[in-house]
C-alpha cells in the first residue's frame, strides 16, 4: 500500500519595495510635456493642467499594478534612454559611443525590468499560494 508524505514549503514572502518604482517620476514628468502641448489648444490651460496632473498620477500608480506595469516601464525605457543617450552623443569615437549607448540601454532595461518584477511577484505569490509537496513513498 502506498504511503503519502506531505511536506510544507517554507518560502518567505517577497517584500514589495514601494520606493523603487518612483524612479518613473522623471519619465512621467517628461511625458507630461507633450500631453500638455497637445491638449492646451484643445481644452484650455486649466483643463490641460488637470489632465496632465491625472496623467502623472496614473503613470506612477500603474508602476505598482501587476502586469499593467509593463506599459509605464516600456515608456520609461524609451524616455530614459533618450535622456541618457544625449550626453553619450558627444563622444567622438563611433565605436566607443555605440558601446556606451548599448550599456546605457541595457542598464535602463534592467532597471525597468526590476520595476515590473517588483509589481508582479507579490501577485504571483498570492496566485500560487504555498502549496504543499505530496510525495508517494512505496514500501
Amino acid at each position: 500500500m502506498a504511503r503519502y508524505i506531505v511536506e510544507e514549503t517554507k518560502t518567505s514572502k517577497y517584500d514589495k519595495n514601494f520606493k523603487f518604482p518612483l524612479i518613473n517620476i522623471i519619465p512621467a514628468v517628461v511625458w507630461c510635456i507633450p500631453v500638455h502641448q497637445k491638449l492646451l489648444p484643445i481644452i484650455g490651460s486649466t483643463g490641460a493642467y488637470g489632465v496632465v496632473a491625472a496623467f502623472f498620477v496614473v503613470y506612477i500608480v500603474l508602476s505598482y499594478v501587476p502586469i499593467i506595469a509593463l506599459a509605464p516601464c516600456v515608456s520609461s525605457v524609451i524616455m530614459l534612454t533618450g535622456m541618457f543617450w544625449a550626453p553619450a552623443d558627444h563622444i567622438g569615437n563611433n565605436i566607443i559611443r555605440v558601446i556606451v549607448k548599448c550599456i546605457i540601454l541595457l542598464i535602463i532595461i534592467l532597471i525597468e525590468f526590476c520595476v515590473l518584477i517588483n509589481a508582479t511577484i507579490p501577485w504571483l505569490e498570492r496566485r500560487e499560494a504555498n502549496k504543499p509537496i505530496i510525495r508517494v513513498a512505496r514500501w
